[in-house]
């Protein structure tokens, strides 16, 4: 808890395989850092993974795949992505969909939970700069903006690096079974929740938050839910 006796916990389920998780991660990093007791907020990333029977990366283009098996017309893939592309643009992000490399998302998420074990060593769990998030927003980069295969080790190893958590966290994440144990209890526990709607936000185990939110409603959300939790702590 922080220096009065409040702190904050946001739950966020998502996955790296998500747009709209990109940028709803970047939008509550945003908020977090200009939130004055950011500092005293702890996110923890849950892993959500879309395609659970996907084993490995997929040659067919994106909008071919999402068509194939989520049944989306080519049209509506492509509105969504010009959507997607004009919300990247005003925030510096150059969504580059046809380079995408479709790939199971579970290694991506081993490596964002050891981040997050890291911080928990270096006793930094709280605001906007943990390990954790930006090991997660690194991967995320990768695969939406520069067209990694993001289930390749070196790959995962590499943004790991990237944000100076060093590769024997990212390799040992692959190496060891808890790590997937892990993953797959974020899952099962997403699904039991009800969480059907990426990205998904429970903030203090009670407000639940899904889907699309803009930097400035995450902002107001933030906002909120620590008056709450300020009320409830003293």
């Amino acid at each position: 808890r922080g220096p009065e006796g409040v702190r904050m916990r946001i739950d966020m389920w998502m996955d790296t395989a998500c747009p709209w998780c990109y940028l709803g991660l970047r939008h509550l990093r945003a908020a977090l850092s200009a939130f004055p007791d950011g500092d005293q907020v702890e996110v923890v990333l849950r892993a959500h993974v879309l395609e659970p029977d996907l084993e490995g990366p997929v040659d067919t283009p994106r909008a071919a795949h999402l068509a194939r098996t989520t049944g989306m017309e080519p049209e509506a893939v492509a509105e969504e992505d010009e959507r997607l592309r004009a919300l990247g643009r005003a925030e510096g992000v150059v969504f580059d969909f046809e380079s995408l490399v479709v790939a199971p998302t579970s290694r991506a998420h081993r490596v964002i939970a050891a981040a997050g074990e890291a911080d928990i060593d270096a006793g930094a769990t709280t605001g906007p700069d943990t390990a954790h998030l930006k090991a997660a927003e690194a991967i995320m980069r990768a695969h939406f903006e520069m067209g990694l295969d993001v289930s390749d080790p070196d790959v995962l190893i590499g943004c790991a690096q990237d944000i100076g958590l060093g590769a024997a966290v990212a390799a040992g994440a692959l190496a060891d079974g808890r790590w997937a144990s892990q993953v797959y209890s974020d899952h099962q526990m997403g699904v039991g929740m009800g969480v059907n709607a990426l990205p998904t936000y429970i903030l203090d185990s009670r407000f639940v938050v899904q889907d699309r939110l803009s930097a400035t409603a995450m902002a107001n959300v933030l906002t909120t839910a620590w008056a709450h939790s300020r009320k409830d702590g003293q």
